[in-house]
């Protein structure tokens, strides 16, 4: 669901950070505030490759707002938003394609979350895992784009457009079920005019200013009374979407550009491949401003920038404004290199905790396989002894998926024996992760040192015993 930032010092591109959100998720009556919207769609792009993988999910708060764009310190502002989300009963897939009638459910979006210093910790129910992660029907939503938008009405009509993406028009929707999906209170603007003025045309200027897209609505009537509407799409062209146009794309000469060209080799290491896909998307121009931001960067002038081709590239593409600038969200270069290189931490310490956890089974493996056959059985016999309330208890709570012949394979069986094998056996010396950490090589001693400094609290640090 979710699209990734890759290391750009590794793959020399950028992936844009992207969405797939489930269609009933994004056709959803609910009354959303525009930092809730963001917060929902953030949360799920953070969790998706782990969605049905773990019960509980992790971000950073400084995370979670450079996704949403949050440019505030007001961390109460994002509490309360949390507040509501847990609270607020969403209607869920109120339209169906191919019947094009509407089915009902009902749900909270986010089950239970909880802030820990700089950590937030947050879950899904197993109904709605189980509907976000398996949709039948995508729409993709640009988290940088969602960023630029300034109110919960035009978020709502561009999640609602963008999964028609590629179609000439979405579908007719009825006017009542469509002032749902647009999270407008029952009762509320009832005289289509007061509608149209305060929540659709300012809608559709949002999605036209900001997004990827240009849209024209169009309604049905009966009499003289507006019962349907849809949305004309198209593509906004990526030079105009990204700040170029045509007066300075005009302006252009060839030895304007080849002295662009020069800077783009010389300095910031393109390849003639990569530079000649820049132009063939973005006037020079445009260009040229994304590299003067770069080089007034703090970080750039303290030169911290190790990947300038990257970033450049970044800049490009998510058009990254100059600090003062108010027209769009301030993309922080720093953040976003802090952001890169902790996921590169993170990645190497995931890798570190495996070859631990390999390591620390194939020890005590060994050791009882090294007991002679009377002293193993006997070692055997007294674990069973002692783990059998717990054994109970799991063959208990699940019995349809363990028997007491293959309890042993249950993870608390597991952690169990590993514990009791440490404490009962005097020359069986498994190191601690911390102790096998000293045993790597460089870069990963240096990765789980970063990330004590950063975090000491966080989980990779942990033993799990």
């Amino acid at each position: 669901m979710g699209q990734h930032v890759t290391d750009v010092g590794q793959e020399k591109k950028e992936i844009k950070k992207e969405l797939k959100k489930h269609a009933a998720t994004i056709h959803c009556s609910n009354t959303l505030s525009l930092l809730q919207r963001k917060i929902t769609n953030a949360l799920l792009y953070h969790a998706y490759k782990e969605l049905m993988l773990k019960d509980e999910h992790e971000i950073t708060v400084n995370q979670l707002c450079r996704l949403i764009g949050y440019q505030g310190h007001n961390h109460a502002a994002i509490k309360e938003a949390f507040k509501g989300l847990i609270s607020t009963v969403i209607e869920w897939n109120l339209i169906n394609d191919e019947t094009g009638s509407e089915n009902w459910t009902a749900s909270s979006i986010i089950a239970s979350v909880s802030l820990e210093g700089p950590l937030c910790y947050y879950a899904y129910s197993p109904r709605m895992k189980q509907l976000l992660h398996s949709p039948s029907m995508f729409g993709k939503i640009d988290l940088v784009i969602q960023s630029r938008f300034r109110s919960s009405y035009g978020l709502a009509l561009y999640e609602n457009c963008i999964r028609y993406r590629g179609l000439p028009t979405t579908k007719w929707f009825d006017m009542d079920l469509f002032k749902k999906l647009m999270g407008v209170p029952a009762g509320k603007y009832e005289v289509f005019r007061d509608f149209k003025r305060r929540v659709l045309d300012k809608a559709v200027e949002e999605v036209n200013t900001y997004s990827d897209l240009v849209i024209e609505s169009e309604y049905v009537r009966e009499g003289r009374k507006v019962v349907k509407v849809r949305f004309k799409l198209k593509e906004r062209a990526k030079k105009t979407r990204l700040g170029g146009n045509k007066q300075a794309a005009s302006l252009q000469t060839d030895s304007g550009h080849e002295e662009i060209r020069t800077r783009l080799t010389s300095l910031y290491g393109l390849s003639n491949e990569q530079i000649e896909q820049i132009f063939s998307q973005y006037d020079g121009q445009y260009i040229q401003d994304k590299m003067t931001v770069i080089e007034n960067s703090k970080p750039f002038q303290d030169g911290k920038v190790q990947n300038l081709a990257g970033y450049l590239l970044s800049a490009v593409k998510n058009n990254y404004q100059p600090a003062k600038s108010a027209s769009l969200p301030v993309i922080d270069l720093e953040g976003a290199r802090m952001e890169l290189e902790f996921a590169e931490v993170k990645r190497q310490i995931e890798s570190i905790r495996e070859d631990y956890h390999h390591h620390r089974e194939n020890l005590i493996h060994e050791a009882i396989e090294s007991l002679s056959t009377e002293d193993r059985q006997q070692f055997m016999a007294d674990f069973q002894r002692a783990a059998e309330p717990v054994i109970k208890t799991i063959l208990k709570l699940q019995r349809s998926k363990y028997t007491r012949e293959n309890v042993w394979e249950s993870p608390q069986i597991k952690a169990l024996l590993r514990q009791f094998a440490v404490r009962e056996m005097d020359f069986l010396n498994v190191p601690t992760l911390d102790e096998f950490v000293s045993l790597q090589d460089e870069i990963k001693i240096e990765a789980w040192q970063k990330l004590k400094s950063f975090d000491p609290d966080h989980p990779l640090l942990r033993s799990n015993e």
